[in-house]
């Protein structure tokens, strides 16, 4: 291949600005939902626990939403980056500061933003004009890869780099909340504010992704199950275990999305959806043999 772009051939075109920037995008996507969602599984010590659990991904789409209906789609990702990070603190302010019972309280502060920001995403959609741009909301509401480039491979790549890289920083951290409070607090350490670290990193991860994806779900809530046969109870490992699978599986739902339904293209996040579902299926009917 020449390295003057002009000289390519089309299929040079395709491979290098659209197939191969795409591949990225979705490697680095999944490997980021898949270690977010094993963060946000061990410190609140919920298996059902995933990235969008805290509201970014409602507030993402509150973001991302408006500046498609606004016509400043070349802002989307900034915008959902920034409606995440909103959502983020909005969850965390609404857990309050009480250290017993802070992972339930987490949760059901993520739940009640989640709720408020889907209301306001819906609300603005509603009183939209512009129902040309409809389309695009609904793909990215859905989770789609189409719109990847250099770009987005960048946003992603870098969002996981420092901020996944922060998480395995923090692998020891994470093991110790495998421990009841009272006993990570006789150890000296604060589990308000470590929470609140992992949390913010976890989160901080989810927002980068879902804004260059849109709202791709079941990536991370599942993928943590599908990799923890091979952590042998490291947390580390885990982090390793699930960035490779979660690269792997959406890259390749990512590709079965765009040829299930040729000639148009299926948003990835209901192939994930599907892909979830029988996982997680799988994974309860082998647990529910095995306690038999």
């Amino acid at each position: 291949m020449s390295t003057d772009p002009t000289s390519w051939s089309t299929q040079e075109v395709i491979l290098t600005q659209v197939r191969l920037p795409r591949v990225l995008t979705a490697a680095c996507v999944g490997a980021g939902l898949a270690v977010s969602g094993v963060a946000l599984q061990t410190v609140l010590r919920n298996p059902l626990a995933e990235p969008y659990l805290l509201g970014v991904s409602s507030g993402a789409s509150l973001g991302a939403v408006s500046v498609i209906l606004l016509g400043l789609t070349l802002a989307l990702p900034f915008a959902a980056f920034v409606g995440g990070t909103l959502a983020l603190t909005v969850t965390l302010f609404l857990s309050g500061s009480q250290r017993r019972s802070s992972s339930e309280r987490v949760i059901l502060a993520g739940v009640a933003t989640t709720a408020l920001f889907s209301a306001c995403t819906s609300f603005i959609i509603f009183q939209s004009p512009d129902s040309d741009s409809y389309r695009q909301v609904l793909h990215w509401l859905l989770g789609s890869l189409g719109g990847s480039n250099w770009s987005t491979v960048l946003i992603a790549a870098v969002t996981l780099a420092v901020f996944g890289s922060a998480l395995a920083a923090s692998s020891r951290l994470l093991g110790v909340f495998k421990l009841g409070d009272n006993d990570i607090e006789s150890l000296g350490i604060n589990v308000r504010v470590s929470r609140a670290w992992v949390l913010s990193l976890a989160a901080l991860v989810a927002a980068g992704m879902v804004s260059v994806s849109g709202a791709i779900g079941f990536v991370g809530l599942i993928v943590p199950h599908l990799a923890r046969p091979f952590a042998s109870g490291s947390v580390t490992k885990h982090l390793v275990a699930s960035a490779l699978i979660g690269a792997l599986l959406l890259t390749w739902a990512d590709t079965l999305s765009r040829i299930a339904a040729q000639p148009q293209e299926l948003p990835v996040g209901i192939t994930t959806s599907v892909l979830g579902a029988v996982a997680f299926g799988v994974i309860m009917f082998r647990q529910q043999k095995g306690h038999s």
